[in-house]
């Protein structure tokens, strides 16, 4: 039996990254132990690109990342070139889109439609963050003017044009068909193809928009919510005994040596 390849894949806000303070302090000492057994912490995250880059340096994280939950894929090629993956639809596509819905009566006002100053009032970033909120390469956030029956048409017609509308604490985010558990997928097969070992996925999340990619993992972690606990349908699923970084440190370490116990023995 060849020993598997593991892949870690994480969301950030709320699981990896402490939800007050953004630390992964509580984390480190899984981060540690992956990074010595030379597994791949593959960051799944809503954020965009620069977000995500910042975090990387400041971790030294060199492994591929999804971005805009599922909407852009970042990898190397065979010859070491970082690679973009837009699975969906790319930024141009939706705002072209969404231009012609405004033409036509619906309203509405984006990100692409707001000044950083404007971004930061309404999500509370700083102007540094707000710049690189806006930086976006598959998803567009924005705000809903209209009434719930001329959202619904909408949502229609952006499915007209292979476009979805996803719900989110304070946004609507218009993307392509593309989502977190489709990018795990995406990469699982990238690794598939650099190795003969059969590959073994451990996703981490604590939202709604996780579930899918949980659900689709071989070994997923459900991290406590600040309000409520994520329920997902799945033989191997788990619940950390803790929210943010403590529970992600708490659950990885006991897993990584049961799949070494479980390999040992096959």
């Amino acid at each position: 039996m060849k020993t598997p390849s593991i892949l870690v894949f994480t969301d950030l806000d709320g699981t990896l990254l402490d939800h007050h303070n953004y630390s992964t302090a509580a984390a480190q000492p899984a981060l540690d132990a992956l990074k010595a057994a030379d597994i791949p912490v593959i960051f799944n995250t809503s954020k965009t690109q620069p977000e995500v880059l910042r975090l990387r340096r400041a971790l030294g994280n060199t492994s591929p990342y999804v971005c805009e939950n599922g909407g852009a894929i970042y990898y190397p090629d065979d010859a070491g070139e970082w690679q973009c993956e837009l699975p969906g639809a790319s930024y141009d596509d939706i705002l072209k889109v969404l231009l012609q819905l405004r033409r036509d009566g619906f309203r509405f006002r984006g990100f692409n439609d707001m000044t950083e100053t404007e971004v930061a009032a309404i999500t509370g970033l700083s102007i540094d963050d707000a710049h690189f909120a806006k930086q976006r390469a598959a998803t567009e956030p924005l705000l809903w003017q209209g009434s719930d029956d001329e959202l619904t048409a909408f949502a229609a017609t952006l499915e007209h044009h292979q476009l979805r509308l996803l719900k989110g604490g304070r946004f609507y985010h218009v993307m392509g068909n593309a989502d977190k558990a489709s990018a795990m997928t995406w990469l699982a097969d990238y690794y598939r193809t650099q190795t003969e070992h059969p590959i073994v996925t451990i996703a981490l999340g604590d939202g709604g928009n996780d579930k899918a990619m949980l659900e689709a993992a071989d070994y997923p972690i459900v991290i406590p919510g600040e309000h409520a606990t994520l329920s997902i349908d799945h033989p191997k699923g788990q619940t950390a005994k803790s929210k943010g970084p403590q529970g992600w440190n708490d659950s990885v370490l006991p897993l990584l040596t049961q799949l070494h116990k479980e390999n040992l023995s096959g």
